[in-house]
């Protein structure tokens, strides 16, 4: 009988250990992200978006670096990061609703000037997002590249440049 429970337990541990570990890992690689990266911000609202942007960057990393095969590929760990980038791109106009100014914010004053703008670049990120596939390698080599676009324009226009505390 114990070898048949601690035969199912470790079944079980070596089944979930890799969505718990990745779990664990951007959440890791968010919050040192957040503390290391506050670069003198003083506004809470602004902290926020500099958090909401390194929890992305983390994810984003998982997912780079699993395409370009600098880490195995990992379904449960991509699978997190997915989720992670999901819920992170959908509270972006949220937290750049209002225009909180900080000296080290890197946000150009055209982020409120067009919002409408703005919006469509945060919907299409959510939907790029949305639409990662990370059941295989092939797959995530074939949907990543319309995140990192989506990202990349609106950081061309949205953003100042400057310090690496952002994303990718």
């Amino acid at each position: 009988m114990f070898y048949f429970c601690s035969h199912l337990a470790i079944r079980s541990i070596r089944r979930f250990w890799p969505s718990v570990f990745a779990a664990a890992a951007v959440l890791i690689m968010a919050l040192a992200g957040g503390l290391s990266a506050n670069h003198g911000i003083s506004n809470h609202k602004v902290q926020a978006r500099v958090d909401l942007m390194v929890a992305q960057k983390a994810a984003l990393a998982v997912l780079t670096e699993m395409a370009s095969t600098r880490r195995p590929f990992n379904r449960d760990q991509a699978r997190a990061a997915r989720k992670t980038l999901k819920g992170t791109t959908e509270k972006i106009p949220k937290r750049f609703r209002r225009p909180h100014r900080d000296p080290h914010s890197l946000a150009k004053p055209a982020v409120w000037h067009n919002w409408d703008d703005f919006t469509r670049h945060a919907e299409r990120a959510n939907a790029a997002a949305n639409g990662l596939n990370t059941r295989t390698l092939v797959d995530l080599r074939r949907s990543l590249p319309a995140l990192i676009q989506s990202c990349t324009a609106c950081h061309d226009e949205y953003k100042e440049p400057g310090h690496e505390f952002t994303t990718h």
